[in-house]
């Protein structure tokens, strides 16, 4: 805003002064010009002081003539031969038309002093205008002045940002270390759950087998059902599962095995449940959680 503020002040006074000095080339207008004569006389009106010199120049005029009227019939009396005389006449008409001459002189000559007045009054505007840009110049200096500080002080900004950018550089190949780590703690911990969940899901295909057939049939699926569902943290397709465990034809060993595969095949997310191949898969189901609801039960080798 300040640069913008500065560059129209300076084109204001570039256009004032580049006017002055056009006026000040131009010179005094032309008589007979369609911009000077009558016009420029109409501008500047004649005053007191010229008007005296109109009217004395004018009674000088009819003085002259009345004295010239008076001595022809003077010089009509002297004869041929008094030459003193006549040399004196001669001197009066002489000294008559000089002063009547004089008279339209004086009165042009003041007429071009009255116009020269516009001169001065160009040369007092030029000298006004030349004291009004110097005290812009002393308030473009001053500004300019508080720009270079306004610029000092963004280029202390400007290293201030560069330092922080360079800091939080080095923050963020922390950020992205720590992100690593916790990837891979995450995945260690759902490494733990997965085991500890089917550890359990086959303590409780062993706690079935009560008879100790070391097979799998009709009420026990029920009860292994139930009790998977009761899992927490465990979801699997359940008519999937159990026409898994009727082709296995329900020996406790495959029932095992097949629950292994479940569970590593299992990849699914959060509340999703997926079978891959024909097989159905067994999912940890929001992996902290379970981990915070069983942490007091694990046990770690």
């Amino acid at each position: 805003k300040k640069q913008s503020k500065i560059l129209r002040t300076m084109a204001t006074q570039a256009a004032a002064a580049y006017a002055v000095k056009q006026q000040v080339n131009s010179g005094p207008p032309q008589v007979g010009s369609p911009n000077g004569g009558d016009e420029q006389q109409e501008a500047k009106p004649a005053g007191w002081r010229e008007w005296i010199l109109r009217v004395g120049a004018v009674g000088n005029l009819g003085v002259q003539g009345v004295n010239v009227a008076l001595q022809i019939p003077r010089m009509a009396l002297v004869s041929a031969t008094d030459i003193p005389r006549r040399v004196g006449g001669y001197t009066v008409y002489a000294s008559s038309g000089l002063g009547a001459v004089h008279s339209p002189a004086v009165m042009v000559k003041e007429r071009q002093l009255t116009k020269e007045d516009t001169f001065r009054t160009a040369l007092n505007g030029i000298r006004e205008e030349q004291g009004r840009l110097t005290q812009e110049n002393d308030i473009l200096s001053a500004e300019i002045d508080d720009l270079q500080s306004e610029v000092d002080r963004m280029n202390d900004i400007e290293m201030a940002l560069r330092e922080l950018s360079e800091t939080q550089g080095s923050q963020l190949s922390q950020l992205m270390d720590l992100i690593r780590q916790n990837k891979e703690i995450n995945d260690g911990m759902r490494a733990v759950l997965k085991s500890k969940a089917a550890e359990e899901v086959i303590s409780l295909v062993l706690d079935i087998d009560n008879d100790g057939s070391f097979s799998i049939q009709n009420k026990e699926i029920d009860r292994l059902i139930i009790g998977m569902k009761l899992m927490d943290g465990v979801s699997f397709d359940e008519n999937m599962f159990r026409d898994d465990l009727a082709k296995c034809g329900g020996s406790v060993d495959e029932v095992i095995a097949m629950i292994k595969d479940m569970f590593d095949s299992g990849e699914a997310g959060e509340g999703e449940e997926r079978c891959t191949g024909g097989r159905c898969t067994i999912n940890i189901d929001e992996p902290e959680n379970f981990f915070k609801k069983n942490r007091g039960s694990m046990t770690y080798d």
